[in-house]
């Protein structure tokens, strides 16, 4: 199993990342799928919540 990723639960960032929302979407996923092996239960949900609030914008800007 591979470690955390630090940066989507904004426990670290760089000022140069920069994601489109496909690739956001993609990390968050790919982290999610990860489990309780590498996060915390608080961490997960944080971890889904991002995920359903990018999927809610990706939806809203393919909408339109």
């Amino acid at each position: 199993m591979t470690a955390k990723n630090l940066r989507l639960p904004a426990i670290e960032r760089s000022p140069a990342w920069q994601p489109d929302i496909h690739e956001t979407i993609s990390e968050l996923k790919s982290e999610l799928e990860k489990g309780a092996a590498v996060y915390t239960l608080t961490e997960m949900e944080k971890l889904a919540g991002k995920l359903a609030e990018y999927e809610t914008m990706l939806e809203r800007l393919n909408s339109h």
